[in-house]
């Protein structure tokens, strides 16, 4: 995606493929949301859903402390073992060997600090809700731009759907082409289906 200070901002409190993700969350909610409460809508979502990554994420670390704490009073505990491997194995030392897998996780055992009573929001954390939430909200500027040029009518109306419809296929776009598949195929599927969708909530008053 285009390089500025905000993707890179984006960028740097979020993965690539979650970056993505928020855009194309953002443009799809955009497309089926009344004109009027799309920002309302974008925005409260936004927040929603990077205060659930965060408290979701923090969660998972308070889990992991009490899996270590456990560990440090019976260090062969082989459920407990197996819950941290499966941890360490969602990073790149699932590339590993296993008999080095359980160095690394006797490592941890070892280094990790006792678990904290309580967790709080860091700075980063509140940096990641802002760049989510900037993802949904910001998504919603191209696709209102041709009514707030033109007004109302059918000439931004089609404006408004294919800019959106193009904007979701750019996402896929780098998606596919990220993973190694056919970017224009994707990207196509996704620009028709956007369309499609978009006359159906249309036609149905939504």
């Amino acid at each position: 995606m285009a390089s500025n200070p905000i993707t890179r901002f984006q960028g740097k409190y979020m993965s690539f493929g979650d970056m993505l993700g928020e855009w194309f969350y953002g443009f799809i909610m955009v497309t089926v949301m009344l004109l009027i409460v799309t920002f309302a809508v974008n925005i409260s979502w936004g927040l929603i859903d990077g205060l659930t990554v965060i408290y979701g994420g923090l969660t998972d670390k308070a889990d992991l402390a009490k899996i270590i704490s456990g560990l440090k009073k019976d260090r062969n505990n082989k459920e407990l073992r197996d819950k941290l491997l499966d941890s360490v194995e969602e990073s790149s030392v699932e590339f590993l060997p296993d008999a080095e897998k359980d160095k690394i996780v006797d490592r941890i055992i070892d280094e990790a600090p006792e678990a904290p009573k309580k967790y709080y929001l860091t700075k980063e954390d509140r940096n990641t809700i802002l760049a989510i939430t900037s993802c949904d909200t910001l998504a919603v500027i191209p696709v209102i731009l041709p009514y707030l040029l033109l007004g109302f009518g059918k000439v931004p109306l089609m404006l408004s759907r294919l800019i959106a419809a193009i904007c979701i296929g750019y996402i896929v776009f780098l998606y596919t082409g990220h993973i190694g598949r056919n970017k224009w195929l994707g990207a196509g599927i996704f620009v028709i289906f956007t369309l499609v969708m978009m006359e159906i909530t249309y036609t149905l008053g939504w």
